[in-house]
């Protein structure tokens, strides 16, 4: 039988269990910065007029944000006191927000991070993509209208 003091043998697990915490961090520290090669599911927080709305994405590692600015794919980005965009936040907040009786799964797909530290992601809520909403896609003309 092999034998071994407890403090070699409590001194070798601690080794194990710090190395067994730090590769995964590594991992997901390596996740952030390059585009996911999945889709996320995450809960809506709430859009803002300036065109990114605000998702919590649950997170391996505690000391990592949780909380991410999203630009989602097919919504314009224009000024955010501009009325075209204001009318894309109130569209987007009503197509995300969980309303009573509802259940909305929502999943960001593609995401990738972007220079101002937000992210763009392909949005879809119970597998609809959000970019092929009409009243979206009308805002979105609308907007390419006005800055030509």
């Amino acid at each position: 039988m092999f034998f071994m003091p407890k403090a070699s043998l409590s001194l070798s697990l601690a080794a194990a269990l710090l190395g067994g915490l730090l590769v995964p961090m590594t991992m997901i520290h390596a996740d952030r910065s390059a585009p996911y090669a999945k889709a996320v599911e995450a809960q809506f927080r709430g859009c803002d007029s300036a065109g990114w709305c605000r998702f919590w994405i649950e997170s391996l590692h505690p000391s990592q944000e949780s909380l991410d600015r999203v630009r989602p794919d097919g919504a314009p980005r224009l000024p955010a006191d501009d009325a075209i965009s204001i009318a894309v936040r109130d569209r987007l907040n009503a197509l995300l927000a969980n309303m009573i009786h509802q259940s909305k799964r929502i999943v960001l797909h593609d995401l990738q991070t972007l220079d101002d530290g937000t992210f763009a992601a392909t949005v879809t809520v119970n597998g609809v993509d959000l970019a092929s909403d009409p009243i979206l896609m009308e805002l979105n003309d609308k907007a390419a209208s006005t800055t030509r």
